[in-house]
């Protein structure tokens, strides 16, 4: 990196600024609740970087990594989500930090701005061909070919969680429409999975889960089941697994990529090395491609975007 940045993070649920500087945060992020409305949200963003900006007065640029659509010129949110403020995609962030500060910015989608800081500094660091999948409550992502960012015709490409599974119409995902691969093999997607396939089963076969109500029956629950050895419990994890696989094999056949880093609160349920054996299996291309744990971390989109902005406007 070239200069000192800021770097803001926001989600739906968390805001996350910090100062970073050869690549590093300098101290512990700011982190905030999301505000309720879009503008307590802006005055919460302006009034943090004017606060950083009289203790760093060397900041230059700004990163935004943020849920939801950005587009291809990195410099408005075109598309929010369902958990976002009423009117957020309407913050002009570029033009209010621009005008007020000074400050040179760049906008991207977190989950692109996760798969960037991977491919540059994280599990995919020297691979010029790498996909980030980002398995939780949705399913995100982000795909590097010849060592740029993938944004398509008007910035929006990579929304792989919404492949569709599925020509009938069973499960409606939260985008609207319906099968989409987000909407089985996602953290949400494996606890809809286990209901249904307790509900499939008598009372007395279910095992682990037989005094749970199955309309609260969680991941948690199948997860802990699972160690305990429960068949109904392991059953409803293979599935969830073979939906995962699904995505990939569809990915890695469409790109061809070195590797697909998988981060995300599901990670750690998978065994990637056995995945990575069924991947190769599946492959129309005999060329292996590596499953990766993300090594980015908790910030990878905060960093993402920072790393983009230092490229657009470093010296």
């Amino acid at each position: 990196m070239t200069k000192t940045a800021i770097g803001i993070d926001i989600g739906g649920t968390k805001i996350y600024i910090a100062v970073i500087k050869d690549g590093k945060m300098v101290a512990e992020p700011f982190k905030f609740s999301t505000p309720d409305t879009k503008e307590e949200l802006l005055n919460l963003i302006t009034g943090s970087v004017e606060k950083i900006l009289a203790k760093y007065p060397e900041c230059q640029i700004v990163g935004i990594a943020t849920a939801g659509a950005v587009n291809k010129e990195g410099t408005k949110v075109v598309g929010s989500t369902g958990n976002m403020p009423e009117g957020y995609s309407s913050i002009d962030f570029k033009e209010i930090l621009t005008s007020q500060f000074g400050l040179d910015v760049l906008i991207e989608n977190d989950a692109n701005a996760a798969a960037y800081a991977e491919y540059k500094i994280g599990a995919a660091k020297g691979q010029q061909n790498t996909i980030t999948v980002t398995l939780g409550t949705g399913i995100g992502g982000g795909v590097i070919v010849d060592g740029h960012l993938l944004k398509g015709k008007s910035g929006v490409a990579a929304e792989v969680g919404h492949m569709q599974l599925s020509e009938e119409p069973k499960r409606q995902c939260t985008c609207g429409s319906f099968d989409c691969w987000e909407s089985y093999a996602s953290g949400t997607g494996y606890a809809i999975n286990a209901k249904e396939m307790a509900l499939d089963v008598p009372p007395r076969d279910r095992g682990f889960l037989k005094d749970k109500n199955i309309d609260e029956i969680t991941s948690f629950d199948v997860m802990e089941g699972k160690k305990k050895g429960d068949k109904l419990c392991q059953k409803i994890h293979e599935r969830w697994e073979n939906l995962v696989l699904k995505g990939l094999i569809a990915l890695g056949n469409i790109f061809d990529p070195e590797s697909i880093v998988i981060s995300g609160g599901m990670v750690d349920c998978i065994d990637l090395k056995k995945m990575e054996d069924k991947l190769a299996k599946e492959l129309v291309a005999s060329t292996r491609i590596k499953l990766l744990r993300a090594q980015a971390g908790n910030f990878a989109g905060m960093m993402g975007a920072v790393l983009l902005a230092d490229e657009r406007f470093g010296d």
